[in-house]
Order: structure tokens, then C-alpha cells, then sequence
């Protein structure tokens, strides 16, 4: 199921966090008149580099420009199969792999996140397989480690979970390739933006010679696909403060799973629950389907922002992946952005408080608990 857009909501679903030092950035830009090329843009590059734990990153355009160049880098094309989640928050990895020709393979979820099912994934590997895209959703750290087993290259999509770990790993330093995106919405933003990092060289230069056509004289297609100088020097201010804006995630996380506790209801019904290394991009919890519904149409009744997530990428019927059909019956999202006043967190969970069924916490200890 597609994200509901719930209309009047009183408060932003989404909203960037930009302060004066962002401003200051984007203004020293517009003074040289280098907005489209320019040092911000390496700046930036290395300095994400050394964030997320790899030697080197080519900035892009945007995630889906990521994804795209990956898949390029890699020779990728037709008669060639990738196996992606057979559910996400947008169509942009199925696309990515469509772009080039090849042909997405749609693997289940794992039964308590969104993440890929490591058995799933593991019967659909065949001889026309050349990658598997692994998203960590909703910051929640997909299990790369064990899927980079497999033999297949892996590409870590992160643009939720900047700043996530798995095993005391950066999450895009651990497949042979990695992307994130910097949209408005997204864990940091340059307005749009990506990344593509990974540890091969080779294969970064290959990113960076097709991410742009200017002054090559060869006719190898290449795109374009690069950052722009100005929204370089906003992603470099925005990675500086990214520290605080985990922070404050978790801390507007752990007011919903104090008004979680107050109803009665078992933290682990929270997607996040028992994830070490995970961050907070949406606050996602699990309900019993009926109490989902009925919860839907209070908070609907009261304007409050929420989400359901999900759609199927795959045209096959939804019962071939039992995991994500159960998941997607069961999931509210709620926004953690550090934009987010302490005002305006109290409002969402007081109405959040007065929307879900005071008994819920009772009917589901007793009757209807989900997988734990």
C-alpha cells in the first residue's frame, strides 16, 4: 500500500531542519557564481567518505541516479536479473533496474521489518543473477553480512538509514556498493541529491566517467546525473548536524513508545524494537489489522500525520510473499523529523493517544498479539 497523504494534517508529515549555518552555505555559493561546478562538491564527497567509512563516494543527482549508475557500473543489462524487496516506500528500485533493461526479481521480507528475507532471497538466485539491492528500511539495518555470502554483489540502499550500524558498521560500508539519498525529506538533505560509495575503485571511477557526458568524446552513453555545487555546500552543513538529528529521532521515538507503555501496549510492536545499530527516519509500529483500520480512521478524523508505507512492486499476487502481505496489513509509520518542535511532538502524541483504542494494549496481550 501506497503512504497515506492525509489532507489538513495540523501538523507537517515532513519538514527539512535548515538553520542559519545552511543559509550562510548556500549564500557564500550564489556570491562566487559557481553554483553548478565546484570545490563544495568534492568537499562534500570526501567528507560523507569518512563518515560512512569508505575510501571514496561520487555524488549524483539523486538516489534513483544512484541506484541507476550502480546498476551501469556493473555492465548490468538485458538477460540479466537483480533481486530487489518485492515491496518499498517508491518505485525507484524496481525503475532502476528496469532502466537498464534488466529484469527485477522480487524476493519477500523479513517477517518483523521490511528488509529482505535472507531465504527468500537465497532460492531466487539463479544463473542470470548479477545483484541483489538490500534497503534498509526505515533505518532499520538490513542483514548485508549474511546476504553478502551469497556471492553476489550487493548494493546497500540507504537513503533512510544514514548514520544506521550493523555490527558496529557504518550501513553502506559493508556490500560491494551502497547509495543514499539527500531529498528534502530524507536523514540529511542537498534539496535532491545522492551518493554512490563502495571500497572498489574501479568501479567508482566507472560511476563517475558515466555520471556525466560534457567533454568526452568517445560515444559510450553516459547521463547527467551530478550534484550541482550549490546543493553540495548545503549537504556539507546538513552532515554536520547529522549527529543531533539522530539524536533527536530517538528522542521523539521514545515519546511514542512512552505513549506505547501507557496504553498498555508491548513495546514490541515497535519495528525498531531489539535493533541495535538502527535509527529512526519513521517511527514504525506494528497493530492487528482490525485495530489498524479503526486506528486509520481516528487519526484520519483528527488531521494527524501518518503513514502506511508500503506498495508492491511486484505484479504477482501479494500471497507469494506472506511476510510483506502481513506486514503491510499491520504497519503505521509516524514522523520522527528533528524539525519537529516539542510542541508539536506533544500534539502527536496526545492525539496519536486519543486515536488508538484504549484497549488495544489489552486485546492484543490477549488475543491477537503479532509475531514478537
Amino acid at each position: 500500500m501506497a503512504e497515506e497523504i492525509v489532507q489538513q494534517e495540523i501538523i507537517p508529515s515532513a519538514r527539512p531542519y535548515l538553520d542559519e549555518t545552511d543559509n550562510q552555505a548556500i549564500q557564500k555559493v550564489l556570491a562566487s557564481g559557481w553554483i553548478a561546478d565546484g570545490d563544495e562538491i568534492t568537499s562534500f564527497e570526501s567528507e560523507f567518505a569518512a563518515f560512512v567509512g569508505c575510501k571514496a563516494s561520487v555524488a549524483v543527482s539523486s538516489g534513483f541516479a544512484a541506484l541507476h549508475l550502480c546498476l551501469v557500473a556493473l555492465n548490468i543489462g538485458p538477460e540479466d536479473e537483480v533481486i530487489i524487496p518485492c515491496v518499498s516506500t517508491c518505485p525507484a528500485i524496481r525503475n532502476a533496474v528496469l532502466a537498464v533493461g534488466a529484469r527485477p526479481v522480487f524476493a519477500d521480507t523479513n517477517e518483523l521489518d521490511f528488509n529482505l528475507c535472507f531465504d527468500s532471497v537465497s532460492k531466487r538466485i539463479g544463473r542470470a543473477t548479477r545483484a541483489i539491492i538490500a534497503p534498509h528500511h526505515t533505518g532499520i539495518p538490513s542483514d548485508v553480512h549474511a546476504i553478502n555470502a551469497l556471492g553476489t554483489p550487493v548494493i546497500e540502499d540507504c537513503a533512510q538509514a544514514v548514520g544506521a550500524s550493523l555490527r558496529d558498521r557504518p550501513v553502506g560500508s559493508i556490500g560491494f556498493a551502497s547509495i543514499f539519498s539527500f531529498y528534502a525529506t530524507k536523514m540529511i538533505t542537498t534539496v535532491d541529491g545522492g551518493m554512490v560509495m563502495s571500497h572498489s575503485a574501479d568501479f567508482l571511477e566507472k560511476v563517475r566517467d558515466v555520471r556525466y557526458y560534457r567533454a568526452k568524446t568517445d560515444r559510450l552513453l553516459r547521463y547527467n546525473y551530478k550534484l550541482q555545487n550549490l546543493h553540495a555546500a548545503l549537504g556539507r552543513t546538513q552532515l554536520v548536524k547529522l549527529p543531533y538529528f539522530l539524536e533527536r529521532r530517538r528522542i521523539i521515538a521514545g515519546r511514542y513508545l512512552e505513549l506505547l507503555e501507557s496504553l498498555g501496549y508491548p513495546r514490541n510492536l515497535s519495528l525498531h524494537h531489539r535493533v541495535k545499530g538502527a535509527v529512526y527516519y519513521r517511527f514504525g509500529l506494528r497493530l492487528p489489522t482490525a485495530l489498524r483500520e479503526k486506528s486509520i480512521s481516528e487519526l484520519r478524523k483528527r488531521h494527524i500525520p501518518f503513514g502506511t508505507e508500503v506498495e508492491f512492486l511486484t505484479d504477482k499476487d501479494p500471497v507469494e510473499y506472506p511476510n510483506a502481505c502481513r506486514l503491510s496489513d499491520e504497519i503505521l509509520t509516524f514522523p520522527t523529523y528533528p524539525a519537529l518542535t516539542d510542541a508539536e511532538v506533544e500534539v502527536l502524541v496526545q492525539e496519536i493517544g486519543n486515536a488508538l483504542d484504549p484497549t488495544g494494549g489489552e486485546m492484543i496481550h490477549e488475543n491477537c498479539h503479532p509475531s514478537a
